[in-house]
């Protein structure tokens, strides 16, 4: 085929039209998304603060918040996918089941199961579990700074026989640890004391998996000191 000049300059005015077409469609979605507020944290009504992401049992959505709640030390509450059915399952207390949860929950689909950031026996935070409803609520663990680190500010992760965190400060040099415990409380084990240099301090989201390895950042700490990325068995 023979192309004219006019028929390249036409080939060219039609191609930028398309693109035109295409960003002007992408934007009128932008535009046109369907923002539904489904609940206001109120110090008054609920409670405030959720620092953590939700989860989903394809009815409820769950969540915790670091604040607010009848003892101001955050809750555990669950809410329809519609916004309806708000209900705190969950009021922490300090002392006897943690305060300032700062990650998310995980679900076996009979419970839940979190850590919080304060509080328990020692006031370094706790890890727990408590089924949907806001029954069977049982203490898994005390954390104590030392022996087993402080101050968990992710989440937990599951491979179907332990439960996997980490803690962001204590341990050996206060630096944060990882560990991992069994469901029922039993188990427990210190996998790892971070040092600071070189293998980083202060993890404070959560681990991953691929089956052989845990995957995880720390906050701080490593031969810079802006942090680290690293793998353990």
């Amino acid at each position: 085929y023979i192309f004219t000049h006019s028929t390249l300059l036409t080939l060219r005015n039609i191609t930028m039209k398309s693109i035109l077409l295409i960003i002007s469609i992408v934007f009128c979605g932008v535009a046109n998304a369907q923002y539904t507020k489904l609940l206001d944290f109120s110090l008054v009504t609920n409670a405030i603060t959720p620092k953590g992401p939700l989860i989903s049992d394809g009815t409820f959505l769950y969540g915790m918040t670091t604040d607010g709640g009848g003892n101001d030390l955050g809750v555990i509450f669950k809410v329809k996918t519609d916004g309806t059915g708000y209900l705190e399952i969950l009021h922490f207390a300090g002392v006897s089941n943690g305060s300032s949860p700062y990650g998310s929950l995980i679900s076996d689909g009979t419970f839940l199961y979190g850590m919080t950031g304060n509080g328990g026996s020692y006031g370094y935070g706790t890890v727990f579990k408590i089924m949907h409803d806001g029954t069977g609520y049982v203490k898994l663990l005390d954390f104590n700074k030392w022996t087993n680190g402080s101050y968990p500010l992710g989440s937990l992760i599951s491979d179907g026989v332990f439960l996997y965190g980490m803690t962001s400060e204590g341990g050996v040099s206060n630096f944060g640890t990882i560990f991992k415990i069994k469901p029922d409380g039993t188990g427990y084990l210190k996998l790892y004391d971070f040092s600071g240099i070189p293998d980083g301090s202060q993890p404070n989201g959560y681990l991953i998996t691929d089956g052989v390895f845990l995957y995880g950042m720390t906050d701080a700490g490593g031969t810079i000191g802006y942090g680290t990325i690293f793998k353990i068995m």
